[in-house]
């Protein structure tokens, strides 16, 4: 392989990730959207728990995983169906979404049922795994403020392991808000950035 030939492939995967930057900047929206309805489960569930509604928490927590699941597997498959080729980033990236979030299924329900680990320390190891999965998001497309905001999971787990309160909950939502929501606007403010530019 020649010198040109090595710049001619160094151009395509540069364009390729650029363009799946542009399809992950699109995705704002959906981030956001994610991260409102997963706020809105976790005060839901916060408000169970500390009005003793303990036997409420386990269906809230199923029918919240089954609708997350339904809504990401018909935005990734319209996208899909939509696109001719689909880049090599995006499919490292639907790869660690999807491992990621089978982890969490793992963690939220199968470990406790089997009674490996209390309920109480759900929050603290999806935390665990959340950051691992903004983290690789950030990598993956060179989103150096993602990257960031995965901080906030990992931190936040320290601190839901050393808090043991029903006001745990309140904790988690800003978890969210600072580590899920706040990219989202932050993409989707690029994604803006980008078509003004573009424009002018």
């Amino acid at each position: 392989m020649n010198h040109n030939q090595i710049q001619q492939e160094i151009f395509i995967i540069k364009k390729m990730i650029e363009k799946t930057k542009k399809e992950t900047a699109e995705s704002g929206l959906f981030f956001i959207s994610l991260g409102i309805f997963a706020a809105i489960v976790t005060f839901t569930i916060g408000i169970l728990e500390f009005f003793n509604l303990y036997h409420l928490v386990l269906p809230t927590l199923i029918i919240a995983a089954v609708v997350s699941g339904v809504v990401g597997y018909l935005t990734v498959t319209k996208k899909e169906r939509k696109e001719k080729v689909k880049s090599y980033p995006k499919t490292i990236l639907y790869g660690v979404l999807f491992s990621c979030g089978l982890s969490v299924l793992m963690i939220v329900f199968i470990f406790p049922l089997l009674k490996v680990y209390p309920w109480s320390l759900i929050p603290t190891l999806v935390s665990v795994i959340m950051g691992i999965a903004f983290f690789s998001v950030g990598i993956i497309f060179e989103f150096r403020h993602i990257q960031w905001c995965s901080v906030v999971w990992w931190v936040g787990a320290i601190i839901l392991a050393l808090t043991q309160n029903q006001l745990r909950f309140l904790i988690m939502i800003a978890i969210i808000i600072l580590g899920w929501i706040l990219p989202g606007f932050i993409l989707n403010k690029q994604y803006k950035n980008q078509i003004r530019k573009n424009e002018s």
